[in-house]
C-alpha cells in the first residue's frame, strides 16, 4: 500500500470514528435528558396517533386498548434498531400467555425511504406481531414530538440517499389511553423487560 493511501485510510477510519463517538454522545444527551425529566415528572410524553401499518391499514392508538410497547427507530439503523427488536421479539415469545394484551409497534422516523414494502419486510423478520407504523413527514413528527423523541437526519453530502439518522433508543411503554406508563432503557434484558411488562399489567 502507497504511502498516500495509508494516510487516506487512516483518515476515512478517524473521520467515521469521530462521526460514530458525535452521534453516540448526541443520542445519550438527549436520552439521559428524557430520562431525568420523566423521573422529575416533568414533560411526560404519551398521546393518541393514528398511522398507517406496514399492512396499509390505519391504526389508531383510540381503539387499541392493549397495553403498548412502542419503538421510533428505521429501517436502514445498522445497529441499535436492529439489536433492539430482537430484544422486543424475545420478550414478545416471553410473554407468549398473554400475547393478546400487548401490541409491539415500531414507528418509523424516516417516512421518506421506509415505503410500506420495506417496513412489512423489515418488522416480519423480527417478529409477526410487530405493527410497523408511518405516515407523512409531519404526522411523523407530531407524534415523535408527543412522545418526546429526539430523531435528526444527518445528511451524507457525497451521497444525498445514503444519509442516516441519530434518534432516540428508549422503547416505550403506553397503557389502554396511550398514557405513558414507563420506558424500557437500552440493552435492558428481555426476561427484565417482560417482568416489567407482566407487573404493569397486573395493576
Amino acid at each position: 500500500m502507497h504511502m498516500i493511501q495509508k494516510y487516506v485510510l487512516i483518515l476515512l477510519i478517524a473521520s467515521f470514528a469521530a462521526i460514530s463517538i458525535y452521534f453516540f454522545q448526541n443520542k445519550n444527551y438527549h436520552q439521559d435528558n428524557l430520562s431525568t425529566k420523566v423521573e422529575n415528572q416533568e414533560g411526560i410524553p404519551g398521546g393518541h396517533f393514528a398511522l398507517t401499518t406496514h399492512n396499509g391499514e390505519i391504526y389508531n392508538s383510540e381503539s387499541d386498548k392493549n397495553l403498548k410497547i412502542i419503538y421510533f427507530g428505521f429501517t436502514f439503523c445498522p445497529d441499535v434498531c436492529p439489536t433492539t427488536l430482537i430484544n422486543m421479539a424475545n420478550t414478545l415469545e416471553e410473554l407468549k400467555d398473554i400475547k393478546n394484551e400487548i401490541t409491539p409497534l415500531f414507528i418509523s422516523v424516516d417516512p421518506e425511504r421506509d415505503n410500506l414494502e420495506i417496513i412489512s419486510e423489515y418488522v416480519s423478520a423480527f417478529h409477526p406481531n410487530i405493527i410497523g407504523l408511518t405516515g407523512s413527514v409531519e404526522n411523523i413528527e407530531k407524534v415523535a414530538a408527543d412522545w418526546k423523541v429526539y430523531y435528526k437526519k444527518e445528511v451524507n453530502e457525497d451521497m444525498p440517499d445514503n444519509y442516516t439518522i441519530n434518534h432516540l433508543d428508549i422503547i416505550f411503554i403506553a397503557n389502554k389511553n396511550n398514557n405513558f406508563v414507563d420506558f424500557v432503557r437500552p440493552n435492558t434484558p428481555y426476561k427484565d423487560i417482560a417482568n416489567k411488562l407482566r407487573e404493569i399489567l397486573k395493576r
